[in-house]
């Protein structure tokens, strides 16, 4: 491995003083926005497989439906991600809660997780401007350790049960379409 010089930039006055805790804090924030994004992936994701199996289920099981209602899911999924306008994490989560089976709790989690997400990204370094808490490294580590940690944590664990339903939904989906002899993806 050779010796790298890598540049991270950030507002100096972010934990004034103590570039390591404004560093970990830069870092914690990217980490959590990558979890988020998982999510809103694997939101998605759910919401097709979920709604194609309900629909499938409640009609015929023929080729041609099977086809029909894998064809509809995936532009569904096309236009949440690639449409004007693209859907939000917070528009999934809407979108979501109005079909699925999933309990109240995960869906009160999953608020808990776009506001907070919402605030990270686009309100507390506009707030900073004002009130200025997070000139201090105390405050930015307590934040970082009693908010950022903790709630990338729960996002973690809560995605895992996500990427675990949307396989049940899948490999239900594939039995389908083995019954009915469309081809399965590789």
């Amino acid at each position: 491995m050779t010796d790298s010089i890598i540049s991270i930039q950030y507002d100096s006055n972010i934990a004034k003083g103590n570039e390591v805790v404004r560093i970990s804090f830069y870092a914690n924030i990217g980490f959590f926005i990558e979890v988020a994004q998982m999510f809103e992936f694997n939101l998605r994701k759910l919401i097709c497989y979920e709604r194609s199996i309900k629909e499938i289920e409640q009609g015929a099981i023929t080729k041609e439906n099977v086809e029909r209602i894998c064809a509809k899911y995936d532009q569904y999924y096309d236009n949440t991600y690639l449409g004007k306008p693209k859907f939000t994490l917070g528009k999934l989560i809407n979108e979501s809660k109005s079909e699925s089976s999933i309990s109240k709790e995960f869906f009160d989690f999953l608020d808990e997780l776009n506001d907070f997400r919402v605030n990270l990204v686009h309100k507390i370094f506009q707030n900073n401007i004002i009130r200025h808490d997070f000139d201090s490294a105390e405050f930015v580590l307590e934040y970082t350790n009693k908010r950022i940690i903790p709630m990338t944590n729960k996002a973690i664990e809560i995605n895992r049960t996500i990427i675990v339903i949307i396989d049940l939904y899948r490999s239900n989906l594939h039995d389908y379409k083995a019954q009915v002899g469309l081809p399965l993806p590789c």
